[in-house]
Parts: C-alpha cells; structure tokens; sequence
C-alpha cells in the first residue's frame, strides 16, 4: 500500500482511502503549523503505518523523513523506474550532443553488473557501437556474454565513453555527459522525465511517476524526455 501525505490547514493526521490518478492511496491530510505541528505530523505517521502503507509520497519539499521512518514508512524510491528508461535517456543524451548512436560508445560503470546493468547493455548493443563495461563484480563475465550473444565490440573498463550510465554512486565516470541512475535525485545530464498526462504540478514528480509505473498506471508511450 502507497500512502500520500498532504500537508493542509486543518488536517488531523488521520488516514482515509483515496485514488490517485487511478492508484489506490491512503491519504493523510495533516496542518504542521503551530505548536501541535510535530504531534500532527507523529499521528498521521502512526496512521499511516496502521493503515498499511509502507511507501509513502509527499511533496518534494517535505523535510521531516526521520520522523516516518521511526513508524517504520519510507519514500517511493524511483530508482527501478529511472533504471527502467535507461535506454531511451541514453540515446536522447547523444543525439543532443549531436552524435549518431550507432558511431558512439557508451560506458556501464558500477560494483557490480546486476540485472539491470545487463538489461541495459543487452538493449544497448543493437543501438550504439561500442560499449564499456566496468564493474569490478560481474563485469568481466558480462562483457563476454555481450561478445557471444550479440557479437558486440566490448572496451575495458579505462576507455571512455561519448556518454555513461551510472548504477551506484561509488562507481567514479569520468564522461561529462553522465547518467546517475540511482538514489531519490538522479542526476540525468540535464535530462528530465515527464509525464504529460498529469496534472502540470505532478508531471516531473519522479516518486509519483515510480508508484504510477509500478502499478501499471503508466506506460512508455505515457512518459516523455524533455
């Protein structure tokens, strides 16, 4: 269960059923003004989590997380969401940089090379010419299967790329047009993902467009790079 915390004047913190853009919530309106702020703010937390709700979206200046967190409740990351256009991101950071992606190479740099790491690179290989592969766990055993399976010219982790995807923060890129695809602010070069169809204040909420795809509210044809 995805909870919605709205702060409004007058709300008590306590939870109610509501939908949102078609996507069950439950939704806590709660007024952090004034000295009963806090305890308001506390109250719709425990409400939050006897509701149900382990995931929790709230405006983007929301400040107070330490103090859900203590109910056990947590922002909607939207890291697999982000992860999840890494193709299409990749190859509108080339074309505006004015490189044909079938001439460029792209670097996957992280830890390791997980599932989504070769996802990427799977979908990558039929669209750009050559690929880096770092990652100090798994990425040597990657790179071969991309040489096996689609024949692709793979360069050690040193070679730079026209542009890179990111998959942890640890992982150093030395490319300028860098994608950092992970944590609550990814950083996308510049980029930005939107969703036309929403109101004009939700279309670039990145943790309600995670909730909304994960739920099947959102689909590709739904989500735009601008």
């Amino acid at each position: 269960m995805v909870g919605q915390l709205i702060c409004a004047p007058k709300g008590r913190g306590r939870g109610a059923m509501g939908r949102l853009y078609g996507m069950p919530v439950l939704r806590v309106e709660v007024d952090r003004s004034g000295f009963w702020g806090e305890r308001r703010l506390r109250r719709a937390g425990k409400s939050l989590r006897l509701g149900g709700a382990a995931r929790v979206l709230t405006s983007r200046d929301f400040d107070r997380w330490s103090l859900l967190e203590a109910f056990g409740l947590r922002r909607v990351d939207p890291e697999l969401f982000v992860r999840a256009q890494s193709v299409p991101l990749t190859l509108e950071v080339l074309e505006r940089r004015g490189l044909a992606p079938d001439r460029a190479t792209v670097a996957l740099r992280g830890l390791r090379a997980d599932r989504e790491m070769a996802r990427t690179a799977a979908e990558l290989c039929s669209r750009v010419r050559r690929l880096v592969v770092d990652a100090p766990r798994g990425g040597q055993e990657l790179a071969q299967w991309l040489r096996r399976e689609f024949g692709m010219p793979i360069l050690p982790p040193g070679e730079l790329g026209q542009a890179a995807l990111r998959f942890q923060e640890e992982c150093p890129a030395k490319e300028e047009a860098t994608l950092d695809l992970f944590g609550h602010r990814p950083r996308l070069a510049g980029l930005t993902l939107t969703a036309p169809g929403l109101a004009e204040e939700d279309r670039e909420d990145l943790p309600l467009l995670a909730a909304l795809w994960e739920g099947g509210r959102l689909g590709p044809n739904d989500i735009k790079i601008t």
